[in-house]
């Protein structure tokens, strides 16, 4: 009898901490995660990070360090303040669920007066609860660019196509050919975009589509070989010019 209450207690235990350990994982990562954010160091050239959860760096170890982000940053040196304005399970759309337009740190992201704007949108887009149509998703992303460029100091913006998606880890027993189908909609109503609008897109899809190792976990969210992979492209296009 001791042994089965021990037994119970353990497991007891267990679950408590482990319901603890996903409590303040999802404080830390949950919907509407959104950190304060370092003003940028007077003189440096601004760059904002406008994306979601692949941007912020959810399930990253070492986040602020790893996300692509603060690797980009690293990567430029001192003249640049880079500043992570991503958001966990966000969209594009204006329509959707979670649309970052509705989400503060579109607004912090404007008031920050970047000279340089990198927006990766579209994996949660591809979501079937979130998908309105290329259409709408074509407009918004239109409109999200417009925004940009139209602020006081005229930023550079660039588009970067999402991430590939992987049908691994976690993310196998559930991968949606539809969804993986999107992702490459997306991509080419970018580019189309950019022709239209004469931005410059970075291609990260085309960049981690060998690259499945990267995204071990769930398929959708890199490690931080990963997210080097995505700062390493963006720090490619960024420095050609």
């Amino acid at each position: 009898m001791g042994t089965f209450v021990t037994a119970v207690a353990y497991i007891g235990a267990g679950l408590l901490l482990f319901f603890l350990i996903t409590a303040l994982g999802f404080m830390y990562y949950g919907w509407n995660y959104a950190a304060p954010l370092e003003q940028a160091v007077p003189g440096t050239t601004k760059i904002a990070c406008i994306g979601d959860s692949i941007t912020c760096g959810a399930l990253l170890k070492n986040r602020k360090q790893n996300c692509y982000p603060a690797q980009l940053e690293k990567m430029l040196g001192s003249q640049y303040s880079v500043r992570n304005f991503g958001v966990n399970g966000h969209t594009l759309q204006k329509q959707a669920k979670a649309s970052y337009w509705s989400h503060r740190y579109f607004r912090a992201s404007s008031e920050f007066a970047p000279d340089i704007v990198l927006i990766m949108l579209g994996t949660n887009d591809a979501r079937v609860h979130n998908w309105k149509g290329i259409g709408p998703y074509s407009s918004d992303y239109r409109a999200l660019i417009e925004h940009y460029r139209s602020l006081p100091g005229r930023p550079v913006v660039y588009a970067m196509t999402p991430p590939t998606e992987f049908s691994t880890g976690r993310h196998a027993a559930h991968s949606n050919v539809l969804e993986n189908n999107r992702i490459c909609e997306i991509t080419e109503s970018i580019k189309k975009l950019a022709d239209e609008m004469g931005f410059d897109v970075i291609d990260i899809n085309a960049a981690t589509r060998s690259h499945p190792e990267c995204f071990w976990f769930d398929g959708i969210h890199p490690d931080a070989e990963g997210a080097k992979i995505i700062a390493e492209t963006v720090y490619a296009k960024l420095t050609s010019k």
